[in-house]
């Protein structure tokens, strides 16, 4: 932890705002004018306290940069996360930006470095062996949280993973956003994939893939205020899936004409443009799973909590309405 206390901390004490429930209240002030659609999206309380703890890596998801620079408008986010080097009873004053000259790209950069400045920390073709340690190795130091987002995501129900998923959720939030298996958009995935699949059929995807995450989710025993596993489905296509493991986003393409295993997996470093565009994408469906908005609600789009019913092939859930 940091011995000096960052700006956003001093700005907030100087305004009475440093608890999390004074901080929440002018989040919602701050969000009705900016985006009526960011009420109610202020960060978790843990999430709060390290941020001004200095602990955080990187910067914010998008949508709380929005509400920060607008708490602070003579400030840029990234200089709310500085270091204030005076006393606590001095109010820091934003540093005025030097006029930069646009610049063209530097030729001399190589792919490494573009890599690099990318936070691409790990690329792979296609889902091979090494794809599959490498996410057992994440899940396994995860410390955090774990965020899975996709179309199947079959490999988390084998015999010989689950247990390691089941054992995580009992320290840690272990969330799993998965494609409804009887909705449209599944139907149309499976039409572009080149052969019959092996989960086309929804009833054998729902006993042999949902059966055994929404049993074991049940099973867990939290032993913090946190953890647990939740599973959601949702109904509308998807062109990537996502796994948010701790700081790192790993994030595998879907192709047409290819199968799931088929795309390219990329992983990402926290504190990037592209950590924060997939990130936002989980931040999106855990708001329509929790306070669903429009345009959203009327174009049907649902994320849904996964319970007994649709395991037992009850299709009048809130995904087929």
């Amino acid at each position: 932890m940091n011995a000096k206390p960052i700006v956003l901390k001093v700005l907030l004490q100087h305004r009475h705002l440093q608890t999390h429930r004074a901080f929440c209240r002018e989040y919602d002030r701050v969000a009705a004018v900016i985006d009526p659609t960011l009420r109610s999206g202020w960060p978790s309380k843990a999430q709060f306290y390290r941020w001004l703890s200095g602990d955080l890596v990187g910067l914010p998801y998008a949508d709380h940069c929005r509400i920060l620079e607008g708490m602070f408008p003579d400030w840029k986010v990234d200089q709310l996360f500085h270091t204030h080097d005076e006393g606590i009873e001095f109010i820091p004053e934003p540093a005025t930006p030097q006029t930069q000259k646009p610049t063209r790209p530097d030729p001399s950069i190589g792919p490494a470095d573009q890599l690099k400045e990318a936070g691409i920390s790990h690329l792979w073709p296609h889902t091979n062996p090494a794809v599959l340690d490498d996410l057992v190795e994440r899940v396994n130091n995860a410390s955090e949280e774990i965020t899975v987002f996709g179309l199947t995501r079959n490999f988390y129900a084998k015999d010989d993973i689950l247990p390691l998923f089941e054992s995580k959720a009992s320290e840690i939030p272990v969330t799993f956003y998965i494609m409804d298996p009887h909705c449209d958009s599944r139907r149309d995935r499976y039409r572009v994939e080149p052969v019959e699949a092996a989960m086309e059929d929804p009833v054998r995807y729902a006993r042999e893939i949902l059966r055994p995450l929404f049993d074991a989710s049940q099973r867990i025993i939290p032993t913090t205020p946190s953890a647990g596993m939740k599973i959601f489905t949702f109904n509308f296509p998807c062109s990537f899936a996502i796994e948010k493991i701790d700081r790192s986003c790993r994030v595998m393409l879907y192709g047409h004409g290819k199968r799931g295993t088929e795309g390219p997996i990329l992983v990402f470093r926290e504190g990037t443009p592209y950590w924060t565009y997939f990130t936002d994408q989980l931040q999106w469906l855990e708001r329509l799973a929790a306070n669903p908005r429009e345009p959203w609600v009327s174009k049907g789009l649902v994320v849904h909590a996964l319970d007994e019913a649709n395991l037992l092939g009850n299709r009048d859930t809130p995904g087929d309405r």
